[in-house]
């Protein structure tokens, strides 16, 4: 049995107007590879479900690390 989990997000259609999925091993590998292609959006709600329950999280996007640059 594979560990990958199915993230959901529900709020966005792709071309055939079906609810976009990714499945992925962590959240966060889930949400960058959702940002890559949707780059436009500033927030999303994914869906996913663990231990057979039904977990939710609306999520900002851009999603990582912002690098902080200072004149010195």
């Amino acid at each position: 049995m594979s560990d990958k989990i199915k993230y959901y997000f529900p709020s966005v259609r792709d071309e055939k107007g079906e609810v976009v999925y990714i499945e992925s091993r962590g959240y966060k590998k889930a949400v960058k590879s959702f940002q890559t292609k949707y780059s436009k959006l500033k927030e999303v709600m994914v869906e996913w479900y663990k231990n057979k329950k039904l977990n939710h999280k609306l999520q900002k996007l851009p999603l990582g690390r912002k690098k902080k640059i200072s004149k010195w």
